[in-house]
């Protein structure tokens, strides 16, 4: 579960998914392994069989740890921009954590990619997203 107290269930292909407290939620698992192991791949192809640029918003904690993914998608020449450190809803997240996670999420992705991403999009946002969006600068959307 990588620290959190429960396995994440948000936008989840089966529908009404209980977050199990303090336990791994084996069919979420199955979900976003496939994803990244495979679904990622079949898109890749179809985007390529087809010439269509797109923008990834690549959550930074997962393009660390799948570097293939990331190669792959330099390699096909599409943007990577920001969709935060992890994807975890901020609602009630301590300011100098969100800040913190925005300041982890520009460096991992720039390491990464050879330069900072351009954009940033945080799914759950919090009431200071925005603001600390606009203080960190340097994005053009």
């Amino acid at each position: 579960m990588h620290g959190d107290s429960s396995a994440e269930t948000f936008l989840s292909e089966i529908v009404g998914a209980p977050q199990i407290s303090g336990m791994r939620h084996h069919s979420m698992e199955s979900l976003y392994d496939y994803g990244s192991r495979a679904g990622f791949w079949r898109i890749r192809r179809l985007f390529e069989e087809h010439g269509l640029p797109l923008t990834v918003y690549g959550v930074a904690l997962a393009m660390q740890r799948n570097p293939a993914a990331v190669e792959a998608m330099l390699k096909s020449g599409w943007e990577i921009a920001s969709h935060g450190y992890r994807w975890i809803n901020y609602q009630y997240v301590p300011e100098d954590m969100e800040r913190e996670h925005m300041r982890r999420a520009i460096e991992i992705i720039s390491g990464l990619t050879g330069h900072r991403p351009l954009g940033w999009y945080t799914g759950r946002t919090s009431p200071n997203t925005a603001r600390l969006v606009v203080e960190e600068g340097g994005f053009i959307y």
